[in-house]
């Protein structure tokens, strides 16, 4: 019996999980889905333009929120994630709903046995005038405490203009609220700290809420959504100027250089992990290093004797060197989620499996989605999937409900002597994912 393998599952039992349990959301471009649970490990395949892209952008819309900086929009994160997100074509095009409303819903288990839900709808339009919040809500998923109703900490918009705050917690008190007026145009999660400093008995009686708020500020403010296609190999290569900060990698990844020198300053072993996660897709490498040259930062390699800048390596080899930062090194100090497009983009069959097999064994985020279109990245899963530890969601725009999650037990007898990945090359019922 594989008594380590048990014992490593019971471990990740036991640990705080912090994570989207299920997210429901309407008319997001082309995304219409209804209390989807999820795993840690999520794998997403389908066609292309069947909404994998869509759905990450959805499920990180909050975050994206939460993380706007710099100059915004109407000096609102929210009216500034609707222009980055396309304003006028964000609401689905085939839905003849009225008013044209987009609804989001995330149940997120946070420290220990908190469980809480968050609810978001807006309207939409063609001007960013016509986009405006039209119900925001934060509750407690589950009884705590005395508690017998999931306690609110705030409802926003059922009368335009205006929010509470509940503070009722024992059975049988009469409700317990206090108003506050708040502007359409962002969300409560954004203007909490400014509303309690104008409003007295708000500072006051907002503990509970303060305490949540932040919890959940700091969990969204470790989302990270990137994108093999967007990986900008001209910037990677370019020896770069010293940063002092190269704590995240930039969506390009133009970064990459002074994200793991900051991570070999903050802790030398992490560079010696590095190199050996390395080794195990390229046998034959030395050292791996970053050096000054010039008063610049540059990424070198020594490999069957010979010394290689990534001037000299391939564009799959580069890639992976990304992918294997992400996954082992504890960027940010763990990331609560870490949401991964096409990794496999020009990358060796081989690779793309020692690649998956550390997803799912990393412990540097919390959890993870990937959309992929490669069979061969697809089977390092498959025995994470019997054993319940992954999740595969099926993308089909041709469908009514256009995203299915994989059972199991119903395709127990195809996957006997197969891996999902055959399945999916073939275009098996069981399995779909093609595009007819």
């Amino acid at each position: 019996m594989d008594h380590t393998g048990l014992l490593e599952r019971a471990l990740k039992i036991r640990r705080p999980l912090f994570m989207i349990r299920s997210f429901s959301c309407t008319n997001f471009r082309n995304v219409n889905v209804s209390d989807l649970n999820f795993s840690r490990i999520n794998i997403l395949i389908g066609p292309n333009n069947s909404g994998k892209t869509n759905f990450i952008k959805a499920l990180s819309f909050c975050a994206d929120m939460m993380n706007c900086s710099g100059s915004l929009i109407g000096d609102s994160a929210f009216q500034t994630m609707i222009s980055k997100r396309g304003m006028g074509d964000i609401f689905n095009k085939y839905s003849k709903d009225s008013p044209k409303s987009i609804h989001m819903k995330w149940n997120i288990d946070l420290a220990g046995a908190k469980k809480v839900s968050y609810m978001l709808q807006f309207h939409t339009g063609n001007e960013m005038k016509d986009f405006f919040i039209l119900k925001e809500k934060l509750d407690d998923c589950c009884e705590s405490g005395n508690e017998t109703i999931p306690f609110n900490y705030f409802t926003c918009h059922e009368k335009q203009g205006q929010g509470y705050i509940s503070q009722t917690i024992n059975p049988g008190e009469a409700d317990k609220r206090i108003s506050f007026d708040i502007p359409r145009n962002d969300t409560v999660l954004r203007q909490f700290d400014r509303i309690r400093l104008e409003n007295k008995e708000i500072y006051e009686a907002s503990g509970r809420q303060v305490g949540l708020i932040q919890k959940l500020k700091e969990y969204f403010g470790k989302y990270y959504f990137y994108s093999s296609s967007q990986f900008d190999l001209v910037k990677i290569r370019e020896p770069q100027g010293i940063q002092m900060d190269g704590k995240i990698l930039a969506k390009d990844g133009s970064n990459f250089v002074n994200v793991v020198n900051y991570y070999k300053n903050q802790d030398i072993s992490h560079i010696y992990t590095y190199l050996e996660k390395l080794k195990e897709l390229m046998p034959s490498l030395e050292l791996a290093d970053v050096m000054a040259e010039f008063n610049k930062l540059v990424f070198k390699i020594r490999y069957d004797g010979q010394q290689f800048s990534l001037e000299d390596l391939s564009d799959g080899t580069v890639k992976a060197f990304l992918l294997t930062m992400l996954i082992q090194i504890p960027v940010n100090d763990g990331l609560a989620m870490l949401a991964i497009d096409e990794p496999e983009m020009n990358i060796h069959p081989a690779w793309q499996q020692i690649i998956g097999r550390w997803i799912q064994k990393s412990d540097h985020f919390k959890q993870c989605f990937i959309s992929t279109h490669s069979p061969d990245f697809l089977d390092t899963f498959t025995e994470g999937f019997k054993r319940g530890e992954v999740s595969v969601f099926v993308f089909d725009p041709r469908e009514e409900v256009i995203v299915k999650k994989l059972n199991y037990s119903q395709m127990a007898e195809e996957l006997e002597d197969w891996e999902l990945g055959d399945l999916y090359r073939v275009n098996d019922p069981s399995i779909g994912g093609w595009p007819w």
